[in-house]
């Protein structure tokens, strides 16, 4: 799992006479086991811990709760928006930490962790921890280079602002959502009036309304993010990787290819740095950050800090090249002096390690799933929300509408970069899924 596993408290076994009792075994909340957070309480179980399952919301948006395994909890416990009624639910029970699963699970987990004296980051700041607006000028208030912006419900006042600006393209995007939902690129008013129309008073994918749009400068240059672990404010930036973007029909981004970097270098140093004040200004001390920027002429700028590990990954794969994002933030809660001993000597990789996100360029239903082209591919590891037999399909343009990821891990850059041309070949020519095109309705 990792080079410096983490050694929790044995579990309780029985006394011997006359011998001082044996330590109770150890007991974990975690809020929203989602997306990658489903990946936790199987680690935390491997190393004695039990954990209790935490619901923020009875009704999770459909892309979490496919994601979520009730089996791997002792209990779920469904969160009502009466933080006293869930602490009594979960009473009497000595919880020992608590943690985040996914992005919607933030604010609930700092309330928590906060009544039951427990570490973690705290209330005070937890709203700008998920509104891009807020979180952007908590940055700029730490004294960090940050977006410029606009918050508003007019498209009036948001056309206004760009012709002042006078420096197109400018990104309209929900101030609260996850992926590339709603992020559109526009080059003329008609463009943000449009965005505004289909934004505004929407419901966005974490189950939020778009009573108003977050309205930035394209930040240009090389995009990149991190994974961190922190505890008791020190900070180890985990992994960082490149990211490539493409436009997709035009006016949507989509991200195209992610690249692992190497702990050490100028461009991954310099990223680091500006990680560890971005998290200090956003209030987290304790757990695992997810952290995207653009490196600018200008220097590092964040896109956006979610108090939580990456969305969407395969850990066990990651594992093979560094020590994953849910390795990390496991070992954390397990042995909290790790955080300290990573960030003091980071690992150089063990391997490298590409991250493709499929585009379709189809619609209809697929009738299969080409798995052997995927493993004829020689650094082909694993894919991850691949659509399967009988899931509808359709055309790309966010996240959301991605027909899955595949990760690619080879000892060389030569063999992923020669992979992943053959995997955007088979994507082209309508080889990885067979799909029946539906017709259209008269």
């Amino acid at each position: 799992m990792t080079a410096e596993p983490a050694t929790p408290a044995p579990a309780a076994t029985g006394t011997r006479r006359g011998a001082p009792p044996a330590a109770a075994p150890r007991l974990g909340l975690i809020v929203d086991a989602y997306s990658t957070g489903a990946a936790l309480a199987p680690r935390f179980h491997e190393a004695g811990v039990e954990t209790i399952h935490v619901q923020s919301r009875p009704d999770p948006p459909p892309f979490y709760a496919r994601s979520f395994r009730r089996d791997d909890f002792i209990d779920n416990v469904v969160h009502e928006e009466d933080l006293d009624a869930t602490l009594a639910a979960l009473a009497p029970q000595p919880i020992d930490f608590v943690v985040v699963g996914a992005e919607i699970g933030v604010p609930l987990a700092d309330a928590l962790a906060e009544r039951l004296g427990l570490p973690g980051n705290g209330t005070a700041l937890s709203h700008a921890r998920r509104d891009k607006h807020a979180m952007a000028e908590a940055v700029r208030a730490a004294g960090l280079d940050a977006v410029r912006q606009l918050r508003t419900g007019s498209a009036e006042e948001a056309i206004a602002w760009a012709a002042a600006r006078a420096d197109w393209p400018v990104v309209v995007k929900p101030l609260d959502s996850a992926g590339t939902e709603g992020v559109t690129f526009c080059d003329t008013a008609e463009e943000i009036a449009a965005a505004f129309a289909a934004g505004i008073g929407r419901p966005n994918a974490l189950g939020g309304a778009n009573a108003e749009l977050l309205v930035q400068e394209e930040l240009r240059g090389t995009q990149l993010f991190t994974d961190s672990i922190s505890w008791d404010g020190v900070h180890h930036v985990s992994e960082t990787w490149r990211s490539r973007k493409q436009l997709v029909h035009g006016t949507c981004e989509m991200y195209d290819y992610e690249d692992l970097l190497e702990p050490r270098g100028p461009e991954q140093d310099a990223v680091a740095a500006y990680v560890r004040g971005v998290l200090d200004a956003l209030g987290i001390r304790y757990g695992s950050a997810h952290t995207e920027l653009v490196l600018t002429q200008r220097g590092p700028v964040l896109i956006e800090c979610g108090a939580r590990m990456q969305g969407t990954i395969l850990d066990r794969v990651v594992d093979r090249c560094t020590p994953s994002h849910v390795t990390v933030t496991v070992d954390a809660y397990l042995d909290p002096a790790s955080v300290a001993r990573r960030a003091a000597e980071p690992q150089p990789l063990r391997e490298r390690a590409r991250v493709v996100t499929l585009i379709s360029q189809h619609e209809g239903r697929i009738a299969a799933v080409r798995h052997d082209e995927l493993e004829k591919l020689p650094s082909y590891a694993g894919a991850v929300a691949l659509l399967a037999p009988g899931d509808r399909i359709a055309r790309t343009f966010d996240l959301f509408t991605s027909p899955g990821t595949v990760y690619l891990v080879a000892p060389d850059e030569t063999r992923l970069a020669e992979d992943y041309a053959r995997l955007r070949q088979l994507e082209e020519t309508g080889r990885l899924f067979d799909v029946e095109e539906e017709l259209a309705q008269a």
